[in-house]
């Protein structure tokens, strides 16, 4: 009658072996889990987009956009069709006095002044343009567009500004507004960047009795909506 033959334990019944497959598994699960969570247009160590939101009237937007201008470093780009806050113009002005890069686009309203009855406008540079313009600030008026009516600041390579806002007393306490700041989106700031470049080689630079070019008028066919 032949030997039974020693008993030896299957794979599966093995306590080490179940602790590795465990131990796989889990690995397996955590990888998967963060790839199909990983932020679309990121990589896996970049940080996420950071934004936060403010509304008006009396929602902080002011004090905010002063809070992260002092903040600035390297750079500020600005948008503006309002531009009466002088909380933000000033300051804009410290910025620029302490080495920071400040760019201005400003709407033709800011240097011309429309009469709502004749449709004539009449040259009425604003107060802010004024000090920004004495502050050795470029500025540029965008006269192409009926209305250039951004409302966006870039900063530091990193943070974008923008929303119904616009940098004025009125958007502050009386108009219904919101604001957006968006931080760590390098694709989204550099589409802004972009696109503020072009605003910038397209329109003048202000100086005192400038001259507008390439006026917005509206064409000469019928405008039917839409």
């Amino acid at each position: 009658m032949p030997k039974p033959k020693p008993y030896q334990p299957s794979v599966f019944t093995r306590p080490s072996a179940w602790v590795m497959a465990l131990l796989a598994a889990t690995i397996a699960y955590l990888f998967a889990n963060v790839q199909h969570h990983r932020p679309r247009g990121t990589s896996g160590t970049a940080s996420a987009a950071a934004m936060r939101v403010f509304f008006s009237p009396h929602g902080g937007c002011t004090r905010e956009l002063v809070s992260l201008i002092h903040h600035a470093h390297r750079s500020i780009d600005v948008e503006a069709y309002s531009f009466t806050s002088r909380p933000i113009i000033k300051a804009l002005i410290a910025a620029h006095r302490r080495g920071v890069k400040v760019v201005i686009i400003l709407d033709r309203s800011n240097l011309m002044k429309e009469n709502y009855r004749t449709h004539r406008y009449t040259r009425r540079p604003t107060p802010a343009l004024q000090a920004c313009y004495a502050a050795n600030i470029p500025v540029y008026i965008d006269a192409r567009y009926l209305i250039a009516h951004n409302k966006v600041m870039l900063i530091d390579g990193q943070t974008i500004v923008t929303g119904s806002f616009n940098f004025s007393y009125a958007a502050a306490h009386f108009n219904a507004e919101n604001m957006l700041v968006v931080r760590h989106a390098p694709t989204i700031f550099a589409a802004y960047m972009k696109n503020f470049v072009h605003h910038q080689l397209t329109s003048q630079r202000y100086v005192p009795g400038l001259v507008l070019k390439d006026v917005f008028q509206f064409p000469h066919r019928r405008w039917k909506g839409g």
